[in-house]
């Protein structure tokens, strides 16, 4: 929780450090969010959030990193991604020792993803506005050969995010084509 305030607390305070106002979360964002909050076992909220949700962003905040117009949003990305590392590894220790004990767990975890994006399905996915952002910072410039390659550039994280979520899936004990699947039906908006 106190990794999570220092992110919000930081990245508002880079926001408005040019007067801007942060923008508002989307109502998939809000929906994503809220099949975290209410799943009743820790186990299965903890995989949908920890796992698949914040080894997403890792992978996310690494791009930025890589991407970042300046040191201080360098910095920021590279430390918050430090940060979800470890809570990544601490939902996946948490999960190989429920899973050691009770094998048949995955079968449970596997159906909260289907129900996830069940329930997220009518959501639009990844804001429009995160899509061109990301682009745009990957392309460094406005010309059209810079953003072609941004666009690129975000068609791989895209592809990694979904390769690291499958491998942390592996990880668990899951075959090859069911993390395969189950990674494909994570959510959009990578929460």
């Amino acid at each position: 929780m106190a990794d999570e305030a220092r992110h919000i607390e930081v990245f508002t305070r880079r926001v408005r450090l040019k007067g801007r106002a942060p923008g508002l979360s989307s109502a998939g964002g809000q929906a994503s969010l809220k099949t975290l909050l209410d799943e009743a076992d820790f186990s299965v909220s903890a995989f949908l959030l920890s796992v698949l949700g914040e080894g997403t962003f890792v992978s996310l905040l690494h791009f930025m990193h890589a991407h970042a117009p300046d040191p201080v949003t360098r910095q920021i990305a590279r430390l918050a991604a430090r940060d979800e590392a470890r809570h990544v590894a601490f939902g996946m220790s948490h999960l190989a020792a429920r899973l050691e004990h009770d094998p048949g767990f995955r079968t449970r975890l596997a159906n909260a993803v289907q129900s996830r994006n069940d329930a997220l399905s009518a959501g639009a996915g990844l804001n429009e506005e995160v899509f061109d952002a990301l682009i745009l910072l990957a392309a460094g410039e406005f010309t059209p050969a810079a953003i072609a390659t941004g666009y690129a550039r975000v068609q791989t994280l895209m592809l990694e995010m979904a390769q690291g979520r499958q491998a942390r899936l592996e990880r668990l004990g899951f075959s090859k084509a069911t993390a395969g699947a189950l990674s494909a039906l994570h959510t959009r908006n990578f929460m």
